[in-house]
């Protein structure tokens, strides 16, 4: 057998090794109804051949046409009747998103003050919902993507468990059910055609954050303006949730790993600290509102539009109310993340307490 032979065929089982156990892992996700499981498992999967050193390449061109794909499902949710009800409370929800942005960027900073995170890294990894999109971005900002994957998908779960819980006693004492929206079904082949001229756009820019808000941008743009309506059905997220699971879980190294466990429970401190004041801010969002409290409560929950909706199917709550303030708070964190985080977190990393591991980690990785 010939070296080009062996090499082809190590290569070939690297990325079988790879497929298998993103879909045994994914299946686990998914089997406990958790709905970031499509990307965490490839994130997993990544690690386990990344520790092994039985990691495989991947290129950049893809890791752009998953930036394109995500933006677009940013983008199906950006309907006139979400407007609507953004402008009927208009006063309302920019009190609850920014507040839960200032309130998510202050247990960042917290992080990083007390050198569990470096100080970019601890303020993207805090940052509320859009999980995948934010991954995405951080990087581009200086920000260590494994690290805030870690960060944001760890309270994914823990906002996940519980808003389940406090779901579950709704049920329990309610008999009523709400009528989640019919999807949005859209125009599949415009849609392809903008994901492929984002991504040749976004590859000569050459800029990581590019293709992203290029795409956000073009495709709001269409779809408010009635030209046609931005596609985004599971199968076509499915490689996007791939590519960028693998892109970070692959880059991870038996220290950086360590890392991250050893500082679980200050992670963990954080993001229950969130939850808990997302849910006081639920209080006087119910009130101005005039909606329950439940419906306020899922509205400011810093867990991902997706979950939301799916953990909230079957009761009974203001569900077009909550994709509004959810939709809005996506569309400001997008928007503002960046402009807060730079700056700040690089006033933390100059003067927040930092260790020799912090100091290690401070650095970006490399794409």
């Amino acid at each position: 057998m010939t070296l080009s032979s062996l090499r082809w065929r190590s290569y070939t089982m690297r990325w079988a090794g790879l497929l298998f156990f993103s879909a045994l892992i994914s299946g686990l996700f998914l089997l406990l109804h958790l709905t970031a499981g499509m990307m965490l498992g490839p994130m997993v999967a990544g690690i386990i051949m990344s520790l092994k050193n039985r990691g495989v390449t991947i290129r950049p061109v893809f890791f752009t046409l998953a930036q394109a794909i995500l933006a677009c499902v940013v983008v199906n949710s950006l309907t006139f009747s979400v407007l609507h009800h953004i402008l009927s409370h208009w006063a309302l929800v920019l009190f609850s998103v920014l507040s839960v942005i200032v309130v998510s960027f202050a247990t960042g900073a917290g992080l990083a003050w007390f050198g569990v995170m470096p100080g970019t890294t601890a303020l993207w990894g805090t940052s509320p919902g859009a999980a995948s999109t934010m991954v995405m971005l951080c990087s581009s900002f200086g920000a260590d993507s494994r690290l805030t994957a870690f960060m944001l998908y760890f309270r994914v779960i823990m906002v996940a468990v519980a808003t389940s819980l406090v779901s579950w006693i709704v049920i329990r004492t309610s008999h009523k059910a709400s009528i989640p929206p019919p999807p949005v079904r859209g125009d599949l082949l415009p849609t392809l055609l903008l994901i492929a001229t984002s991504t040749v756009a976004g590859l000569r820019l050459r800029s990581p954050a590019a293709t992203l808000l290029l795409t956000i941008l073009a495709g709001a743009v269409v779809q408010l303006s009635g030209l046609f309506q931005i596609s985004a059905p599971f199968w076509i997220r499915i490689p996007a949730y791939l590519i960028i699971g693998w892109s970070i879980g692959l880059r991870f190294t038996a220290p950086v790993l360590r890392y991250a466990l050893r500082s679980i429970p200050a992670v963990a401190l954080s993001s229950a600290t969130l939850i808990i004041i997302c849910a006081l801010l639920a209080i006087p969002v119910a009130h101005f509102a005039r909606i329950d409290l439940l419906s306020a409560y899922l509205a400011t929950s810093p867990g991902g539009l997706d979950t939301i909706i799916v953990i909230s199917a079957n009761i009974p709550i203001a569900l077009p109310f909550i994709i509004a303030m959810q939709t809005a708070r996506m569309v400001a964190v997008i928007t503002l993340g960046p402009a807060i985080a730079r700056p700040l977190g690089r006033w933390l990393e100059r003067h927040a307490r930092t260790t020799p591991a912090t100091e290690q980690l401070a650095q970006p990785s490399s794409d």
